[in-house]
């Protein structure tokens, strides 16, 4: 049933097009054995959305061990490694993300979960930045005023990234060919990274 919801709601990016019906139907079970399981359809979200979220977490800690450029001194590369990391996720989780945010505007606080987990993923690849910009800036380069530069420009990054899902804007949607190209060399321009 998790797997089908899932499906279901990246299809629609919205629990209110969503029925219980539709869920048991694609995973071949039945309204009971849904209702054996979740209280109701926003039980049944959170625990998708959880699950989603940890799944998430575990790719991140994942490529931090596997990929070498979260072990090199090159800003610039764990900058655009950065915004590859959050686009591949924001594609990934269109239509749950979409779901949240509108479930967040009906003041339910699913958002929360994945503000928390961002605030995790920040606290695993932030530093890592920040520690080769230290490394740039030499001496006298001030790694509180580093830290949140960084931080800053992640969120303008995040916003442009947040209102793709809610309104899938063109020129850079998030299917957009363009969409990591730019938003890497706007993260650079805003930490004053040289261009790739």
């Amino acid at each position: 049933m998790l797997e089908a919801g899932r499906a279901l709601i990246e299809e629609c990016g919205n629990l209110d097009d969503l029925s219980i019906t539709d869920i048991v139907e694609r995973a071949g079970t039945s309204i009971g054995a849904f209702y054996r399981r979740f209280d109701n359809k926003d039980t049944f979200f959170d625990v998708v959305q959880d699950r989603v979220i940890a799944e998430g977490l575990d790719r991140v800690r994942e490529a931090l061990v596997s990929e070498a450029v979260w072990q090199s001194n090159d800003a610039g590369a764990i900058a655009d490694a950065m915004i590859s990391l959050y686009v591949r996720a924001f594609r990934r989780n269109r239509g749950l993300y979409h779901a949240s945010l509108l479930r967040a505007s009906q003041r339910k606080s699913t958002w929360d979960a994945i503000r928390h987990s961002n605030l995790e993923v920040q606290a695993l690849i932030v530093p890592k930045l920040v520690d080769a910009l230290v490394r740039m800036g030499g001496p006298k380069a001030e790694r509180a005023a580093l830290e949140f530069e960084v931080l800053a420009a992640l969120q303008l990054m995040l916003s442009m990234l947040v209102n793709s899902v809610l309104n899938d804007p063109e020129p850079l949607s998030l299917t957009s060919r363009r969409l990591v190209p730019y938003l890497q060399r706007q993260f650079r321009r805003c930490l004053d990274l040289p261009a790739a």
